[in-house]
């Protein structure tokens, strides 16, 4: 017999998979061509992230930093491809894209572990690279969208930023952050909270930018070695 909190929890999840299933079908009636990018990415969405749960207390056990690094170039490695295939899909694309993420991990976590803004273990750096790796890949494929449609350099990457920019401007004013609002149910004070989503906010605003130019310039000195 099925357990009554799991019962609970899938009908839960099923509501809430719901609402793209709907927008799926609106977006299949308006001849968009994204209903089956839609379904298929909540399907990986739910099996990846059950994966990532049944995995996630022995990746919280790993000591060794290079172990850490692993894991997050890993984490680079996958997102720098899924942003090639937004301008040629190459090698040295994804290549470019990996190395651009790969700075933005060694320009944040190392200064904010020294500067104890965030702790050295797993439980800290795993999580806060993929963050560093995921709104960098969203902010290269926005760039790699521009510059594939032919705009300069300097408007993909103001692109690229205006999401991030718009959180961090009108944080606290339109968007009350998960980590802020997850810090405040576990009992902590509301202006450690604060603290903790700024923190957060800021490395992601100098990731991203690290990596979207990181990721130009690599590109830009692997096509000009090409000719």
């Amino acid at each position: 017999m099925i357990d009554a909190h799991i019962t609970d929890t899938l009908i839960k999840l099923f509501a809430a998979w719901l609402l793209i299933a709907a927008v799926a079908y609106w977006a299949h009636r308006e001849q968009l061509g994204l209903s089956r990018r839609m379904l298929i990415a909540s399907g990986r969405g739910l099996l990846q992230l059950l994966g990532l749960a049944l995995v996630l207390h022995w990746i919280f056990d790993i000591q060794s930093h290079w172990a850490q690094a692993l894991f997050i170039v890993g984490f680079c490695l996958l997102a720098g491809h899924n942003s090639a295939s937004h301008y040629d899909g190459a090698r040295s694309t994804w290549a470019a894209s990996a190395i651009g993420l790969v700075c933005a991990c060694l320009v944040t976590l190392p200064w904010l572990t020294v500067a104890g803004s965030i702790a050295d273990d797993t439980r800290t750096l795993v999580p806060l690279g993929s963050m560093i790796a995921a709104n960098g890949m969203n902010a290269i494929s926005i760039m790699f969208e521009r510059l594939k449609s032919g705009g300069p350099v300097g408007d993909g990457l103001k692109t690229a930023m205006i999401p991030t920019l718009d959180t961090l401007r009108l944080v606290g004013l339109v968007h009350m952050p998960g980590i802020f609002v997850g810090m405040l149910l576990a009992g902590a004070t509301a202006i450690d909270a604060a603290v903790a989503q700024l923190t957060i906010l800021y490395m992601i605003v100098a990731s991203s930018f690290t990596a979207c130019l990181i990721s130009f310039l690599c590109i830009n000195h692997l096509n000009k070695s090409k000719a």
